[in-house]
């Protein structure tokens, strides 16, 4: 039971770091949570909390943390990280492996990019909003190698990454086309 609580005073303490850092863009997501052996009248003789970093508390683990602002990503995983130390003392468990599994740098769409694109929309009588993807994408990668930029489409309710996402023929339809107009205009620089 005291693995199992430890857990979930972990993952809370995610959203108070999260909601402490003063800004919309950190964001922390815990995607795991495990608790062994998994049957409903079993103590749990471990945990298991995934966050993007590995936290391991007698077999336990943490979450997902992104910020387009590293130093300030940084600073929210440290407090992840000594709130985690802190549970696990409190609640006498250890905390066995505390590893950083990837902490890229974020990647900021190109300048020239983004004019291209807003252009491409306006032309095209397109509403459009700028936005912050915090989820991994090539273009985290790309931007290490070249200018980069991304163009998001409506979907249902705004959903993403899950079955619930779709997204109208006439949306996708014009998604291609501001993406082939954007193209276009960077063709001639």
């Amino acid at each position: 039971m005291i693995l199992g609580l430890a857990a979930l005073e972990s993952w809370l303490a995610v959203e108070k770091h999260v909601l402490e850092s003063g800004s919309v863009d950190t964001v922390g997501t815990v995607g795991i949570l495990e608790l062994h052996p998994g049957a409903i009248n079993s103590i749990p003789s471990k945990s298991h909390l995934e966050i993007g970093m590995l936290l391991v508390l007698d077999e336990y683990a943490f979450p997902d943390t992104r910020d387009i602002d590293e130093k300030r990503r940084n600073n929210v995983i440290e407090k992840i990280h000594q709130s985690a130390i802190t549970i696990a003392k409190t609640r006498k468990v250890k905390v066995l492996e505390f590893r950083i599994v990837n902490q890229d740098p974020p990647a900021p769409s190109d300048e020239s990019i983004i004019k291209a694109m807003e252009d491409a929309s306006k032309e095209l009588n397109l509403t459009y909003k700028f936005m912050i993807s915090r989820a991994y994408h090539d273009s985290l990668f790309m931007a290490r190698i070249s200018p980069m930029g991304m163009i998001f489409i409506p979907c249902y309710k705004g959903y993403s990454h899950k079955p619930e996402e779709y997204a109208s023929i006439e949306d996708i339809a014009n998604g291609v086309k501001v993406l082939a107009s954007t193209l276009a205009k960077l063709s001639m620089k």
